[in-house]
């Protein structure tokens, strides 16, 4: 074994800010309707919206760090990894594609746009499963791509020097830095494409979580790399929006370097409260989520939609307020229905 290779347990430091990305979703996506439709910079709504976008556009990265940090320190063959992995995401991925399918349709019933989908039906079935029937779907297809490359980089991250890690990911942030702001012409022969994608993320994680000594500076040093973060998306949405006349999702993208600051600069200072939290007694919030999470992100969006039915949405109350509080709430529910649907006969393997 490696002398980089780390035990499997999990850490509380890890469930708890798995709670925080979950939760910072949901709040992208309850405030997702402002920044989209608001998108005069001149309107509250969207401003607010926009805050709270921009402070939690890390739980996407956040979550492919948890994944590096807690798969690629596993010696496990190729097959019991594969066989582990798709059991635990496809089955409930196909079980919630079918249900987003369903409500689809539903809404075409209800607003009388059934012909289409029907007289071709498995056409129209085909590409709500290629095309995702979910906006937010679009994470497990990338997942599954990745899960596929983690068996291949597992045993070079794992025996790899910190030099070499650093490298790769030197790299992997030059060419984020090349596709956000277009520092090589599109048909220059220089190829990065080997070091893309979000597979950086995967490494990220992994270095940080059991490489990465946190010293008092680096804390600092976490700290800014948030605040730029967040501050970056925030002021740069605004801008590009301002300059293009309509709403812009540049700085939202993941794979932009805002982005990736105020990812890592979350996941070091969570690691930094490692040594305050209490391993052997975490709380009821963080074993829940760390068990129902990916359940909860598989139904949240759906509650949202159903929530805003009910005009439950980023408008309740005010913004400030609805935006948070709907998250809550979606939250609330989605963890019912996850618990629920896993206590059913056979629910636990498609519940997520």
């Amino acid at each position: 074994m490696s002398k980089f290779a780390v035990s499997e347990r999990r850490t509380v430091w890890m469930d708890n800010l798995r709670v925080v990305a979950t939760i910072a979703v949901i709040i992208i996506h309850v405030a997702t309707p402002a920044v989209f439709t608001q998108f005069n910079v001149n309107n509250n709504h969207w401003w607010i919206g926009n805050v709270y976008a921009s402070i939690c556009r890390f739980c996407v990265p956040v979550f492919l760090m948890l994944t590096g940090a807690l798969l690629l320190p596993q010696q496990q063959n190729l097959r019991t990894f594969l066989n582990k992995r798709f059991k635990r995401v496809l089955l409930p991925f196909i079980f919630w594609c079918f249900i987003y399918i369903a409500f689809n349709l539903a809404l075409k019933v209800r607003d009388g746009g059934t012909s289409a989908a029907l007289s071709n039906l498995p056409v129209w079935l085909y590409a709500q499963f290629t095309q995702a029937p979910a906006p937010h779907l679009w994470y497990i297809y990338m997942l599954i791509g990745l899960y596929l490359f983690i068996p291949v980089i597992q045993p070079w991250v794992v025996n790899a020097s910190n030099k070499g890690i650093l490298f790769f990911l030197a790299i992997w942030i030059l060419t984020i830095l090349v596709g956000q702001f277009s520092l090589v012409p599109s048909n220059s022969p220089l190829d990065l494409r080997y070091f893309s994608g979000y597979i950086g993320y995967v490494i990220t994680g992994y270095f940080i979580a059991h490489r990465l000594s946190v010293t008092i500076n680096v804390k600092l040093i976490a700290v800014f790399l948030f605040i730029a973060g967040v501050a970056s998306t925030l002021l740069g949405t605004n801008k590009i929006t301002q300059q293009a006349g309509a709403f812009s999702h540049a700085y939202y993208e993941y794979l932009t370097i805002n982005v990736l600051c105020a990812a890592v600069g979350i996941f070091v200072l969570f690691k930094s409260l490692a040594a305050s939290v209490n391993e052997s007694a975490p709380s009821l919030l963080s074993k829940f989520v760390a068990r129902y999470g990916y359940g909860i992100y598989l139904a949240h969006l759906l509650i949202i939609s159903i929530l805003s039915h009910f005009n439950i949405d980023y408008k309740l109350v005010t913004p400030v307020l609805g935006i948070p509080l709907t998250a809550v709430i979606c939250m609330a529910i989605s963890a019912g229905l996850v618990y629920i649907i896993h206590k059913l006969p056979y629910g636990k393997y498609f519940a997520g």
